[in-house]
């Protein structure tokens, strides 16, 4: 399932390749492709807020994406709980003592600023950082409270209904904001909270329609027996006393780890990186297992290496020459051969190939000869 148009997967094709391949043999083609809609990652407590603001996202923007049927939970699960007005100390203090190791789902430009303000919690993510990454926990925070004035109006008209045909047009950039909120909302796999630290005319607007919008008498509903019931709404307003604590095993910490040592390795942009390795080094902490933080941890070191690299001149590039003085190499070649030395030691081969190829337009004719032969020609390509 896709929420960008366009992008979906293309079985046509996968089909064209398959009857070139096949020739003849009609045994070997596949059959149509069938759209899967149990969820089994996720609950339905999630699931169906997830629908919900699909739901509401093509009733302005219809052609914003492939309309598909919403997902099933296989079980129903919590609903998604709701903080309104919660200072920010109040909230690290909830993280610290009864929600460690629930992830914050932020704006992508406010992440240093919430991390800061959270006490340098490490596992504050931007939310098109976090794209493709699944958490046991996770706190939506200020997503409507950042929101700029007219927009938070629009939002309220959308969310109460008020909207019409004319929406789509006026407020276009609302669409990418669904798109965004049901990314967030998505990544939790057993506990959502919606968290908004000061008022605003979208953040009220959603506290109303969360908690008072209902869904359908889906096979979920069903399956829990809510048939002669009133069907909850999709959330619940909580106070800050009312959270329950969560655990996290050494296990599911691990994973948490992995996964962000993982995202890192994949990632380009090196801020990027070190920020996916920073979470990763604390949850490998959390779960008391030194040997992988001292890993990510030689990762961190050539990363924040990697960025502190003068920019070499295009000509330079180009032509293949040195763009360094002799102390500045000499400096280079020094701390450039301990972290290597380091992440070798770590079994890192990977991005220890990856650094000795960055170094090399930095250093001496002679170096980097030297480091082809000796290290580079005995790394795995």
């Amino acid at each position: 399932q896709s929420v960008v148009e366009g992008v979906e997967f293309r079985f046509e094709d996968i089909r064209s390749v398959e009857y070139h391949i096949a020739k003849d043999k009609s045994g070997l083609l596949l059959q149509k492709p069938k759209t899967v809609n149990v969820n089994y990652r996720s609950h339905a407590g999630i699931l169906n807020t997830a629908g919900a603001i699909l739901s509401c996202m093509f009733g302005a923007f219809p052609h914003s994406a492939k309309q598909l049927k919403e997902d099933r939970g296989v079980f129903v699960g919590p609903r998604p709980g709701v903080l309104y007005k919660v200072s920010s100390e109040m909230l690290n203090t909830v993280i610290q003592t009864k929600l460690k190791g629930t992830v914050v789902l932020v704006h992508d430009s406010s992440v240093s600023r919430w991390r800061h303000a959270l006490g340098g919690y490490p596992l504050v993510y931007g939310i098109r950082a976090a794209k493709g990454l699944e958490f046991k926990s996770v706190i939506v925070l200020d997503f409507f409270g950042e929101l700029a004035g007219e927009i938070s109006k629009a939002w309220r008209s959308l969310l109460l209904g008020r909207s019409d045909e004319t929406f789509q047009i006026e407020y276009p950039e609302i669409e990418s904001q669904m798109k965004l909120l049901y990314t967030a909302v998505t990544r939790s796999i057993e506990r959502l909270f919606f968290v908004e630290t000061v008022g605003s005319v979208a953040g009220e607007a959603f506290v109303r329609w969360v908690t008072t919008k209902s869904t359908s008498k889906s096979r979920d509903y069903r399956a829990a027996r809510y048939d002669d019931q009133q069907i909850p709404p999709l959330a619940t307003r909580n106070k800050v006393d009312d959270v329950e604590s969560m655990t996290m095993t050494r296990d599911e910490w691990l994973s948490s780890g992995m996964d962000n040592a993982e995202a890192a390795e994949d990632e380009e942009d090196l801020s990027v990186a070190e920020s996916f390795l920073d979470k990763a080094i604390y949850c490998f902490r959390e779960a008391q297992d030194h040997n992988l933080a001292h890993k990510a941890c030689a990762h961190r070191e050539s990363v924040r290496f990697q960025s502190r690299l003068p920019m070499l001149s295009t000509d330079s590039k180009e032509e293949g020459e040195r763009d360094c003085d002799s102390s500045e190499s000499q400096m280079l070649e020094v701390e450039g051969a301990r972290i290597v030395e380091s992440l070798l030691r770590e079994s890192l081969l990977e991005e220890a190939k990856n650094l000795c190829l960055r170094l090399l337009p930095y250093l001496s004719n002679d170096s980097a000869s030297h480091l082809e032969r000796k290290i580079l020609h005995r790394l795995p390509v």
